[in-house]
């Protein structure tokens, strides 16, 4: 395989159970640059905040770029050149709270290194902390006649419950929101996925699809995962292994380690 790029996702993939990076893992990752392999992750996270975390993860020297956002955004590690697509148009936070009206929850939205919430509460402080982000009380109202990457919905799970069968009732078109944690939903462009995004990328550095490894594990891997040559979890859900190209072990056996020994 004549590959240029390997793109991960971060929970479940690149991490083990216990938020780490394992030594087998990190070494095999420190050494792709010398294969003329780039690497970079591939994510729903802030580009703002994984920048931060490869270093504490220990790959940071060996990241060359961070897809983030779920494929809205790309920083190059190298130049920190931010490019985006596929963004959220303001607009939809209207739009949420009147599909919403009624409920109980918090509405965030990440700007640079800044996480601006409608309520101050624990999940927008926690979520901000988490990222290394400052934490803003804002209402948003300075983003609804501009573009947003994503906004992040936080309630309580059982409101969440609630939440995701009324968004099931209202079918907006404006945008497009799934959970990534119990207490939590992903807002996002009806438009955007990783898979998307990487094509944006490939356009730039003009490589083909088949010049480039994706390796996940979940439900928002899948488009990549089909699209390009898909490295799926042995943890993985079964729709991603049987879309992918491969599969390797589960993220507590190194499966990334063992790919790139076995293939790369």
């Amino acid at each position: 395989m004549d590959i240029k790029l390997i793109l991960a996702d971060i929970d479940g993939t690149l991490l083990n159970t216990k938020k780490e990076v394992t030594p087998k893992t990190r070494e095999a990752i420190n050494t792709l640059n010398q294969k003329g392999i780039r690497f970079g992750i591939a994510t729903g996270r802030s580009p703002y905040a994984v920048k931060n975390l490869v270093y504490e993860w220990g790959i940071g020297e060996s990241t060359d770029l961070i897809l983030g956002f779920n494929g809205g955004s790309t920083l190059d590690l190298h130049t920190m050149e931010m490019t985006s697509a596929f963004l959220l148009s303001g607009k939809a936070i209207p739009e949420i709270h009147k599909d919403f009206a009624g409920f109980d929850y918090n509405l965030g939205i990440y700007d640079m290194e800044t996480f601006h919430c409608t309520k101050d509460d624990a999940r927008g402080r926690g979520t901000a902390n988490s990222n290394h982000f400052t934490f803003i009380l804002d209402d948003l109202s300075q983003y609804v006649s501009s573009e947003v990457n994503k906004i992040l919905l936080m309630a309580e799970p059982e409101e969440i419950v609630k939440i995701l069968k009324r968004y099931d009732e209202v079918q907006p078109s404006l945008y497009h929101a799934f959970p990534s944690g119990a207490d939590r939903l992903e807002i996002i462009n009806p438009d955007i996925s990783k898979s998307k995004g990487i094509a944006v990328l490939c356009e730039k550095y003009g490589y083909t699809k088949e010049q480039v490894v994706t390796i996940g594990d979940m439900m928002n891997d899948y488009e990549m995962i089909r699209d390009y040559v898909g490295v799926a979890m042995g943890n993985g859900d079964q729709r991603v292994k049987d879309v992918a190209k491969f599969v390797t072990a589960s993220n507590d056996e190194d499966g990334i380690a063992l790919f790139i020994e076995r293939y790369l």
